[in-house]
């Protein structure tokens, strides 16, 4: 069945079909402007087994909790650092920005609660979509900063493997469909301190479990080895995390044409299942600038035309519902 309507603006990016085993998409995983993360640090406990078909109890100890909300990196104060992210995440005066695409989640850089900024000139890919069991690949990534007037020169590489799914129990609850991912990471920050070279060295094995709907992780264990010597461990869960049966593997299949558009672009979208389709558009100031109407997505082909005539010439940023839950961020381009 076509289902052909108009909305005033609408974007998206590719989704995976449905796989035996559960697929990561970038539609189901990446944070969007607007999500609201709430976490609670539970200390570091035992990740268990890799594998298909696992079943985790992670008995996290309640510690404090934080909330972070996505905003645009344009209402941020170091959006000039971060030209090409598409969402920030800011929380206890630290700012982290990431730009998504349909292919990868890439890290930007961030900056600490001290103003030291960290724009990195070669992004780190923290998830590559479609991703699922087995999956793995390598990332380099690299930074300049200046922290108390020395100027530091961090460069890493980062492995990452989806090593394990099954079933995941933490203290918000028991959810089915998670893969989980191992994050490794080993970098290093070197820098001139009183006319000698100074390497330290560092390496982050994590853990981490993610579940389509939630755009962040929700839960994950870590060990942070500064210098290889010393040892920092800890970990986290969401304390409002979305069930499976949001899985945007609904989604199989967008396309959005013209981008940049002048007058009108035209958006198909593919579903395996029925789903209630809603955007809403946003400036690069964060501020909601329009919000379509709800209509109905059938199986199969749903065409939709819009007009972004009235729009002035510029950047936003268009975010996509299914069945009112965000599930995909991208920007738009309108010339005229």
């Amino acid at each position: 069945m076509k289902k052909i309507t108009l909305l005033f603006l609408m974007t998206g990016g590719l989704c995976a079909t449905l796989a035996a085993q559960p697929v990561l998409t970038a539609a189901g995983i990446m944070p969007v402007v607007g999500n609201v993360l709430s976490t609670t640090n539970g200390g570091y406990v035992n990740p268990g087994p890799a594998g298909a078909n696992q079943t985790w109890n992670l008995a996290f100890a309640n510690g404090g909790a934080s909330t972070s909300t996505g905003v645009t990196p344009g209402s941020t104060p170091y959006a000039a650092n971060f030209p090409q992210s598409t969402v920030s995440l800011p929380g206890g005066g630290a700012y982290v920005y990431y730009k998504g695409t349909a292919a990868a989640w890439q890290n930007c850089g961030l900056v600490d609660p001290n103003g030291v900024v960290l724009a990195y000139s070669d992004f780190e890919d923290i998830l590559h979509f479609p991703f699922t069991y087995t999956n793995t690949y390598t990332d380099t990534w690299a930074t300049t900063f200046v922290s108390s007037s020395t100027t530091y020169y961090r460069s890493g590489t980062t492995t990452v493997t989806a090593d394990a799914y099954g079933t995941l129990t933490t203290p918000d609850g028991t959810f089915t469909n998670v893969t989980r991912v191992h994050f490794y990471q080993v970098y290093s920050d070197s820098a001139n301190m009183q006319s000698q070279p100074v390497i330290l060295e560092y390496e982050n094995d994590e853990y981490m479990w993610y579940l389509n709907g939630n755009h962040s992780v929700i839960a994950a264990v870590y060990i942070l080895t500064p210098d290889f010597t010393s040892t920092i461990m800890g970990g986290f869960y969401m304390n409002n995390v979305v069930s499976g049966v949001n899985d945007f593997s609904a989604l199989t299949a967008l396309s959005l044409a013209p981008n940049p558009a002048n007058d009108v672009a035209n958006f198909n979208i593919e579903l395996n299942e029925a789903k209630e389709l809603n955007v809403t558009i946003y400036n690069y100031a964060g501020q909601e600038i329009g919000k379509s109407i709800t209509t109905a997505g059938f199986v199969g082909e749903n065409k939709i035309a819009f007009s972004v005539a009235e729009l002035a010439a510029g950047s936003y940023f268009a975010i996509v519902s299914l069945d009112g839950v965000q599930a995909s961020s991208q920007k738009i381009v309108v010339t005229h």
